[in-house]
This record gives C-alpha cells, structure tokens and sequence, in this order.
C-alpha cells in the first residue's frame, strides 16, 4: 500500500478539515487539522488522496429496480428514489453499490452542487482526490451490530454493509431511535458506539443495548476501513476520475510479466505447432485439389480449376439471368444499400421461393423501419417487416424482400 492523504470534508467549504497521513501499513503517521489546502497540497506530494463524506452530505439508501439491464438501472433509479432526496432528482449524483439478498441494489446520493464545488475547491489547491468515500462506510462493522461514531459536534452510524446515516451530535439519540425502531425484520443484537471527547449513548437505545467505547482518534478508526471492498466509489460516472498514461499500465504491469515469462518458455512448442499447421495446410491443399478434379475433371491443376471457375463467374455476371439468378438480382440491388447504412447489422439471411429475408438488429424500431423504407424504394423491390422485438437495449428484426412485378 502507498502513504496516502486523508480529508475528511465538511458541509461547510470554509470550515477545517481534519486530515490524516497514512503509512505504508494503513496507519495514521500524522494526523490535524487544517483549513490550508495549499499546505495540504504541498504536504501530501505525490502520495494519491482519498477524500471522505461526511454522513450529513451522502444519502446511503436502496432501491428495488425490476430490471437486469445496468443501462436501464441507472436510468431508472433516481426516480425510483424521487421521495426520499430534497430537490430534483437531476440536481443529484447517484451511483450504484451491490445487490442485497431481496434484489434491492445499494444507492450513495450526493448533491451535485456540493460535490463539484468541493472538486473545484481541492483541483485549485492542487489536490486531485482518486477516491471520494462515505464516511459511515469507513467505520469497521461487527457481527450483528451497528456502529456508531460519536464526536462532539457530529455522529456516524453504519447500519449494514453498505447503509448508514449521519447528522449533528444532538440528533443522535433521536434518529438512532427511529432507525432502530423501524427495523422491523432485523435489528442489531447490539450497538457499539466509539465516542471520542464527550458523552456517550444511553445503556440501551430502543431495546437494544449499547457498548461505549472511548476513542482517541476518529481518523485512525476511519482510516481502518478504507479498503473495505464493500465501498461505494462516489467519483462515478462523469466524475471518475481521469488517470495518467502511468497509472493506465500499472495494473497491466504482472500481466505483461507473464506474458513475458510465457513467451519465452513457450517458444519450443510455439515452433512445433506452426510445423503442424504447416503440414496440415499442405493436407488441406491436397483435397481442395481432389475436390475441384471431380468438379472439373479436365482441369490440370489446382490454378486451372479456379481459372475456370471464375470464368463461370464471369459469365454469369455478364450474361442474361433467369430463374434461379433472381436472387443475385435481389442482392445486387440490396447490396449498396446495406453497405452504406449504420445503426443495423445484418445476422442471417436466407432464401426461398423468390423471397430473400434478412435477420437484423438494429439500434431501434425507428431505424429498422427507416430501412424497409429504403428497401422499398427502388422500383423492381418490395420490403416488408416481418417482425421485431426489442432485446436489451437493441431491436432484432426480420425483413422479407422480394422482386416487384
């Protein structure tokens, strides 16, 4: 792991924020508080920042979405949420986490407005966050308990593996209250409440009972849970952060080793196989020799028989067609307008009885039927569509051509 900088940021642009440098083994080295971020900038070098959300700041919530497609998921899951965020849905920054056991999909929520601001204000400092976390799922979480962060002027609460809440000190009581109580089919067996500089919780909070812990830093105990791979990445989407051309090779760094590595032992057997190609190439060659001797007995060799058949090509081409050469008609007056159109690609094609049909997907019903139209047109065409479904974020369509009278 590399020495990394903490931020833990506030609600207010302009208050203090408390920071914390990570050693190699993930442990807090140094830790303060600032409201610099020039000096943290120059304090954090060249080491990656991670920056935290604070409870208050990110809705941890779920949504049940009856779709498998992940396209139409994230379309459809910020109105499935439209009653629980204040303001337009569009005002908001949603991105997925993981699937529970009862199918609901995991959401973080931001504002927008105070998610660009804070990027603007760290991008001018010159700090580039490669990770933007929510605080409540950086508190470490127990076998049937929830885990509460109690600090003199705010609290962290981290219900579930990817669910929590937070607020100011004097609401704590009150909402744990009400999250407790409105855990109808599971409720914790117990809460352990780290408290750092202040009163702690009451013995028992809804029926549930309360362990109090004292706690001398609260970034050591957030620090602890960074890389829980239950985190939800909220530098998402269009906010993703962009890498460097030295951070683009470096996951690629062991595979190119081994790559390596194989080549070089596998050089031997890589030789053995091309001789066993080649042989097998020259087997090939021998029966399309025989094959075309029976086709065309007179013909010396293998040149002299695909000499002749592209002289029968040829004739076809040029001569009169008749009959069975209808669907060479069909394809040639097809042909170019298959080639020059987009949104469609054609997958099947067959034909009987004078009828041609084709078996497309295209990007929508729109476009397959702007293509009947242009089947349609020449005069010596007629198109029709047989049918079309939609499939994932595509449409699979048949289209009968056949030669007008």
């Amino acid at each position: 792991m590399r020495p990394r900088l903490i931020l833990r940021l506030q609600s207010d642009g302009a208050a203090a924020l408390p920071w914390a440098l990570l050693d190699r083994d993930g442990h807090v080295q140094e830790q303060g508080v600032s409201d610099d971020l020039a000096s943290l900038a120059d304090y954090a070098g060249d080491r990656p920042v991670t920056a935290l959300v604070s409870g208050a700041d990110v809705l941890l919530t779920s949504a049940l979405v009856p779709t498998q497609s992940r396209q139409k998921l994230l379309r459809a899951i910020p109105y499935a949420l439209e009653d629980m965020v204040s303001g337009d849905v569009d005002d908001m920054h949603f991105v997925l986490g993981d699937k529970d056991a009862n199918n609901r999909w995991a959401v973080a929520v931001v504002n927008i407005d105070w998610l660009e601001d804070w990027l603007e204000r760290l991008s001018a400092a010159g700090l580039s966050p490669e990770r933007l976390l929510p605080e409540p799922l950086c508190l470490p979480l127990e076998l049937e308990s929830w885990t509460v962060l109690v600090e003199p002027s705010r609290f962290l609460v981290r219900t579930g593996p990817q669910q929590g809440f937070g607020g100011d000190r004097e609401n704590l009581e009150l909402l744990l209250e009400m999250a407790l109580e409105e855990q109808s089919e599971w409720r914790p067996q117990r809460v352990v409440a780290h408290v750092r500089d202040g009163a702690g919780l009451p013995d028992s909070v809804a029926g549930v009972d309360v362990e109090n812990r004292p706690l001398d830093s609260a970034e050591a105990l957030l620090c602890a849970g960074l890389d829980d791979s239950r985190q939800i990445q909220l530098l998402a989407g269009a906010y993703a952060p962009k890498q460097t051309g030295g951070n683009l090779w470096r996951p690629w760094i062991p595979a190119l080793i081994l790559f390596a590595l194989w080549v070089s032992l596998d050089t031997g057997r890589a030789l053995l196989d091309q001789r066993q190609l080649q042989a097998e190439i020259r087997d090939l060659e021998t029966t399309n020799l025989e094959t075309f001797r029976q086709i065309f007995p007179e013909a010396s060799s293998l040149q002299a028989a695909r000499t002749r058949v592209e002289n029968r090509l040829n004739q076809t081409r040029s001569g009169p067609r008749q009959g069975g050469d209808a669907l060479l008609d069909t394809l040639e007056a097809i042909g170019p307008i298959l080639q020059a159109g987009e949104g469609f690609r054609l997958t099947g094609l067959s034909y009987r009885n004078g009828n041609l049909e084709l078996e497309l997907t295209a990007s929508d019903l729109q476009r397959l039927d702007r293509l009947q139209q242009e089947l349609d047109a020449p005069e010596q065409l007629q198109a029709e569509v047989r049918s079309a479904r939609s499939e994932d974020d595509a449409v699979q369509g048949r289209l009968l051509v056949r030669r007008g009278p």
